[in-house]
C-alpha cells in the first residue's frame, strides 16, 4: 500500500490488516462490511473526496466495485482474523479458592464470628464450583459472598483495586459485592489513602500544608531564614 501511495510510512500500521487476492478474470465477487457508510463509496460524489479517499477508492476498484453489509454481529470472518491467538489459558485465577477454604479453618477469628448471634452476617457452608472444598459465605444480600480470612484481604483489594485505582467509595462497593470481612469499609479507606499510585495521579486530593508565618526580629540578624532551592538543571553552562 505505501509503495503505491496509498499510505504514508506513518501510517504503516494500517498496513498490516490489508489482505486482498487477486481477481480472475469473468469471476466477480462481493466485499461484506459491517460499517455500512462504506458501502456509499462509489455512490458518492468524487469531488467531495479528499486525494487519499480517492487513492483507496481507485485501488479497492481493482478488485470489485460491490462493497455490501452484513451486521457486525455476523461478521464472524472479521472477528476471526483480527482476534488475538489464544490456544490455552495462561494465567491462573489470583485467588486460590483451596487455600482460602483452609485459611478459614485456621483463621481464630472466624470462630468467633460463627458464635455471634448479633452480627449483622448470615454465615453458610457452600460448595465452591472450582475445588471440592466448601467455603464459608455470607448470605445476607442473596448471593453467597465467601468470608476472607485476614491473610487473604491484602490480596483481594489490591487486585481488584489495581484494575483501574477507584476511590474509597467504588473500590468498597466493587469488593463488598464478592466477599466479605469484618471492618472491611475502614480496611479499604486505608489501603486506598495510601496507595501509591492513586496518590501520583490524583493530585487534587493531595494534603497541602498551609504556608508559614515567621513574626518579625527586633534586632538584627535575631533570625535568618533561608530559601532552599534545587538542584536546578544547568542551562548553558550557568545554573
Amino acid at each position: 500500500m505505501m509503495h503505491l501511495g496509498h499510505l504514508r510510512p506513518s501510517k504503516s500500521n494500517y498496513a498490516s490488516p490489508l489482505h486482498m487476492v487477486p481477481k480472475k478474470e469473468g469471476r466477480e465477487f462481493q466485499i461484506y462490511t459491517d460499517q455500512k457508510p462504506l458501502t456509499y463509496a462509489f455512490k458518492q460524489n468524487p469531488d467531495k473526496c479528499s486525494p487519499r479517499q480517492l487513492r483507496y477508492i481507485d485501488f479497492i476498484s481493482q478488485y470489485s466495485t460491490d462493497i455490501r453489509h452484513v451486521q457486525g454481529s455476523k461478521n464472524v470472518v472479521a472477528d476471526s482474523l483480527s482476534g488475538i491467538e489464544l490456544n490455552s489459558i495462561t494465567k491462573s485465577p489470583f485467588l486460590n479458592f483451596s487455600e482460602l477454604a483452609k485459611s478459614q479453618q485456621n483463621d481464630p477469628e472466624i470462630p468467633k464470628l460463627l458464635q455471634n448471634k448479633s452480627s449483622s452476617f448470615q454465615l453458610a457452608l457452600k460448595p465452591c464450583l472450582s475445588t471440592n472444598s466448601d467455603l464459608i459465605c455470607d448470605i445476607s444480600t442473596g448471593s453467597s459472598r465467601p468470608l476472607v480470612p485476614e491473610s487473604f484481604r491484602r490480596l483481594i483489594f489490591e487486585q481488584l483495586h489495581n484494575i483501574s485505582h477507584p476511590g474509597i467509595a467504588a473500590t468498597a462497593k466493587l469488593i463488598s459485592a464478592i466477599y466479605v470481612w469484618p471492618n472491611m469499609k475502614l480496611n479499604i479507606k486505608e489501603w486506598v489513602r495510601c496507595s501509591e499510585p492513586c496518590q501520583l495521579s490524583k493530585v487534587q486530593s493531595h494534603t497541602k500544608a498551609p504556608l508559614g508565618t515567621f513574626s518579625l526580629p527586633d534586632v538584627r540578624f535575631q533570625q535568618i531564614d533561608i530559601d532552599i532551592v534545587g538542584q536546578l538543571p544547568p542551562s548553558d553552562g550557568y545554573m
